[in-house]
């Protein structure tokens, strides 16, 4: 199996609404790893880990909105060094 790390920097409600605690059982129940985190600028960093259809379905969820009670107003992703992980966390 290929894995990929990608980056992600989502914009919009995205603090304060439980999307770091959603995209953290959502990323749980499709095996990636990584980490979510709030960013100082309002933002939500993921770093996901994965095969490349886990990644495509975790890219496909946030176009479609990502957790309910969030507005994602847009994100960027790249692709990004694998980083040694073994779950996926939520990051303070």
């Amino acid at each position: 199996m290929v894995t990929q790390s990608m980056t992600i920097h989502v914009y919009g409600r995205v603090q304060g609404v439980g999307f770091r605690y959603q995209t953290y059982h959502w990323a749980k129940k499709n095996k990636l790893l990584g980490y979510v985190r709030n960013m100082d600028d309002g933002s939500v960093k993921i770093v996901a880990c994965g095969s490349e259809e886990q990644i495509e379905k975790l890219i496909h969820w946030l176009e479609n909105g990502g957790p309910p009670g969030s507005k994602i107003e847009h994100f960027q992703s790249q692709v990004c060094e694998a980083e040694e992980m073994d779950d996926f966390s939520i990051r303070h």
